[in-house]
């Protein structure tokens, strides 16, 4: 959309279950002095008339837009309207609530006059019929006029905090909301976003004018009794908090963390005299684990005093209750260090675990435990999966004592694992009493002493890679999942258990996220990303994704590039050496060096979230795999065959039992990664060689490729989350409750 054809403003209004409200708000939106504006009605599956209210809107007036979307909360409703919104300024207005005549006009005057990113008005609180109070409420900026918006943060914390928080009485430059959105399912979601916006915007006009109308209503979001989702408040405390510290402004760190820990206090207090359900416990439990990232900042917090600061240390480390055991199988996911869960700094573990939170959440037929790595981003996010306990903790150093008790425990008969990840969370896991423990992968040993002290019938090897059984695995583990078929006969060589004891649990990927582009948008958004990389649209792409280390073969790939003759073909290599945790290594940077001689017919585009993939699979012409290790499976190449990209792999572990019927180019290894290096195999063709052959073929046979994209489609959907979750609830029920 051209500039000159942008309205001036989107003004977004999220809907849901206000049929009586819904006509006075639009009513006064439609009636502005300041008519250049498109108005976004969210309906966001509400179950009263309000959609055939915003409906008739849309058929009175052509500013009006109607989007209609399954119940997905304010936040999900506002994201909707940001994702559609064409105004070069962007306002939020609940629908519960009203505005004045000239609410649009004097904000957008001020903005423009200004040059400001942000302006905001008064705010004056009316009843439920939309009428003043009998003493009037009105809250105020502190100070009118233009001020940075990094000056206007210490105002949160003051009495006209409201002014600022709130997403609505503002009208902002869409540029604050390009890399920006509110957290899914969640509310206090206003806390969340509002100190982010200020921190972008040089310039914020405030406005002393009441020109917008809150309506006090007992049936509001934040007027409901204590439920799970009364903790998201805490985590946007606690987010804002880290925010400040880590971006220098401990005068700002100082001012926010009074709050965060009172609302967690207040909490812990009321939960105490609640009984808990296991949402409920899975939240504060993940509250705990925030408030715990907290308290080196306590000491220069002076707002609190040293009573209460004892108190927060005393519940940020305590052990929190749990429920009572239901029918409800309660299964723990033990994963290793290095990575957390929800994915955000990526993993493939780790992006298992959460599609299993998340089918948890809309299944509810587990009582699911998640233990791993802490991280600030990935605790916030798990709220989101409401019906799943995120047990998080940093890996402990090794101290004096638990030497010695690793040194007493070998001299018993009773190893303590070295490393304190797995010796650490053992009264917790003891409190759990779980049904069923599953070591999702690392070092599977370690989880020796919790095996032996809850019972090694509970505990199940969840085998993400070739693992050889054994006498010393047979003792912590009476059962096994298997991502492959591969992986299960490797496991079952060395295993003295029967072969009914491992259980086949191939890996999935979201193939909602992962699929063809659907709609005109995503299909620019691929080629967008493609020029933006660099190539254009007559070039022939191939894409390699996943970890740029030895075993995963990228150098054979650059040296097929080598052997192309054809300028058109192009390389885009899209990962890093350890995900989202490390970014270099000597292997990677050998790789950028072996790439100069191709001048830019290589791209590396480095460790790409999740949620972005997609993009880059839609714009490749093929996927090119080249594991030389015994590839345990293949979530890529799943991936890369559900968006309908063509792939070429090699016969790698399991990878290929996860392309059949695919119509993939499988490829012999001639060099392969065993004990840490790389070996040459005799008799076997140059793989770059071979390499090369393929990519020229599919280049050369565009029918060859568009059937392989069509099998792959079809292959993928082997492997969608909900069977996965399907497939553990059915091991599990074959095996019995230990």
């Amino acid at each position: 959309m051209s500039e000159k054809s942008r309205p001036a403003i989107s003004v977004i209004v999220p809907v849901y279950g206000v049929e009586d409200c819904l006509p006075a708000c639009a009513d006064s939106l439609l009636g502005q002095t300041f008519t250049d504006f498109e108005l976004i009605f969210v309906d966001d599956g509400s179950p009263d008339g309000c959609g055939a209210l915003c409906d008739g809107y849309a058929a009175r007036d052509s500013r009006v837009k109607v989007i209609h979307q399954q119940n997905g909360g304010l936040s999900a409703a506002r994201n909707a309207g940001l994702d559609v919104a064409a105004g070069e300024a962007i306002a939020f207005v609940d629908s519960d609530d009203l505005v004045a005549a000239d609410y649009l006009e004097k904000l957008h005057a001020a903005l423009e006059e200004s040059g400001a990113d942000m302006a905001l008005c008064a705010v004056e609180d009316v009843d439920e019929a939309g009428r003043p109070l009998e003493a009037p409420v009105i809250t105020a900026p502190e100070q009118a006029g233009v001020f940075g918006g990094r000056e206007l943060l210490a105002a949160f914390f003051g009495p006209a905090s409201t002014c600022y928080t709130v997403a609505w009485n503002k009208i902002y430059r869409r540029r604050l909301w390009e890399a920006l959105r509110y957290p899914a399912g969640r509310i206090h979601e206003d806390d969340a976003v509002a100190h982010l916006l200020f921190w972008q915007a040089e310039k914020v006009a405030c406005l002393a004018h009441v020109l917008y109308f809150y309506r006090l209503r007992q049936g509001s979001i934040c007027r409901t009794d204590l439920r799970p989702s009364a903790f998201d408040g805490v985590d946007a405390a606690a987010a804002r908090c880290r925010f400040f510290a880590e971006n220098g402004r401990s005068d700002l760190a100082a001012l926010a963390l009074p709050g965060a820990w009172r609302r967690y206090l207040s909490l812990c207090a009321r939960c105490e005299e609640t009984a808990l359900t296991w949402p409920l416990a899975a939240r504060w439990q993940e509250a705990r684990a925030q408030m715990a990232s907290l308290l080196p900042l306590l000491k220069r917090c002076p707002g609190l005093s040293a009573r209460e600061k004892l108190s927060c240390r005393r519940w940020a480390k305590r052990a929190l209750p749990l429920p009572p055991k239901t029918d409800k199988p309660r299964v723990a996911l033990l994963l290793p260090p290095g990575l957390p869960v929800p994915a955000v700094k990526g993993g493939a573990v780790e992006t298992l675990a959460e599609h299993l939170a998340r089918q948890n959440g809309l299944c509810k037929e587990l009582e699911l435990v998640i233990l791993c790595q802490w991280d600030g981003q990935a605790a916030g996010e798990s709220a989101r999966f409401g019906n799943t306990l995120f047990y998080y903790q940093t890996p402990p150093a090794r101290t004096l004592s638990h030497r010695l008790a690793v040194r007493l425990g070998r001299l018993l008969g009773r190893p303590i694992h070295w490393d304190r990840w797995y010796a650490a969370p053992l009264p917790f896991l003891k409190r759990l009493d779980a049904d069923w423990y599953l070591g999702e992968g690392g070092d599977l040993t370690g989880w020796r002493q919790a095996s032996r002290a809850l019972g090694r019938g509970r505990f199940v090897a969840h085998l993400h890679g070739e693992t050889a059984g054994s006498a010393d695995l047979d003792g912590i583990y009476a059962r096994a999942l298997c991502i492959s078929e591969f992986v299960r006969g490797a496991w079952l060589s060395g295993s003295g258990q029967p072969p009914e004891s491992a259980a086949l649990l191939p890996n999935c990927a979201d193939l909602d996220l992962f699929r063809p582009a659907e709609s005109e948008a995503e299909a620019a958004g691929a080629a967008a990303l493609r020029a933006e990389l660099g190539f254009d649209s007559e070039d022939f792409v191939v894409l390699f994704c996943g970890r740029t280390s030895p075993e995963k073969g990228v150098h054979q790939l650059l040296a097929a590039m080598a052997n192309v003759p054809d300028e058109r073909v192009k390389l885009l290599v899209a990962g890093s050496p350890f995900f989202g945790a490390k970014a270099r290594s000597d292997y990677a940077d050998g790789l950028q060096k072996q790439a100069l001689a191709l001048g830019g017919r290589v791209k590396f585009a480095g460790f790409v979230q999740n949620h972005k993939l997609p993009a880059y699979y839609r714009l490749a012409s093929v996927a090119c795999f080249p594991a030389l290790w015994q590839e345990p499976a293949g979530i890529t190449a799943i991936e890369a065959m559900a968006c309908g990209c063509p792939v070429i792999a090699t016969d790698s572990g399991g990878l290929p039992e996860y392309l059949a019927g695919s119509g993939a180019v499988i490829l012999p290894r001639s060099e392969v990664w065993e004990d840490g290096r790389l070996r040459g195999v005799p008799g076997v063709p140059p793989l770059d060689k071979t390499i090369t052959g393929a990519i020229l073929a599919l280049k050369a046979d565009p029918a060859r490729a568009a059937a392989m994209a069509k099998a792959g489609r079809q292959a993928a959907g082997r492997y969608s989350p909900g069977g996965y979750y399907r497939t553990l609830l059915t091991a599990l029920e074959r095996w019995g409750r230990a």
